[in-house]
């Protein structure tokens, strides 16, 4: 995987990373292209953290276009409206059918607070549930994978190098 990010460089209108080398005090040396080619700075990772790396940035180059390409396609206003009234059905739906589940199941009961607490239980567990369906309807696909590569970029010791360390 080492080197497979650097040999494998493909254009990108995000920019690049492109390793360099060993640095004497463990830690790998790579050179940050912005997106016209041109040589923007320069950071270092520990030689443990590599794969880490490299893979998070991977993931990250390969969501991007596909998050890029959603944006594009659903920017305009009434997209952007039909997909938050999509949400909005989608998590109210979720809330009426969680309340009527548990009325249903504790029609025959005579305990009134049974029928309360159970019909809270069961908005609070609907609203959930839509509140995470409508995520996954209107979230750009690659976006998860793309939060998860940022967050363990995140946790990395990535360090600017200036040219006086190279």
């Amino acid at each position: 995987m080492v080197s497979e990010l650097s040999v494998n460089l493909r254009p990108s209108s995000y920019g690049n990373v492109i390793r360099v080398c060993d640095l004497p005090n463990g830690r790998v040396m790579y050179n940050v292209v912005d997106s016209e080619g041109h040589k923007a700075g320069k950071l270092s990772i520990p030689a443990d953290e590599v794969d880490k790396f490299e893979s998070s940035y991977t993931q990250i180059l390969d969501s991007a276009p596909k998050i890029q390409a959603y944006v594009d396609a659903n920017s305009s206003e009434s997209s952007i409206r039909k997909r938050r009234n999509i949400a909005r059905g989608i998590i109210a739906a979720s809330g009426i059918i969680g309340a009527g589940i548990p009325l249903m199941i504790l029609k025959k009961s005579t305990s009134v607070t049974k029928k309360i607490l159970g019909a809270v239980a069961g908005v609070v567990t609907g609203l959930s549930a839509g509140f995470v369906a409508s995520l996954s309807v209107t979230t750009p696909p690659g976006s998860i994978e793309f939060a998860k590569a940022t967050r363990e970029l995140s946790k990395l010791d990535i360090k600017p190098v200036l040219d006086e360390q190279a």
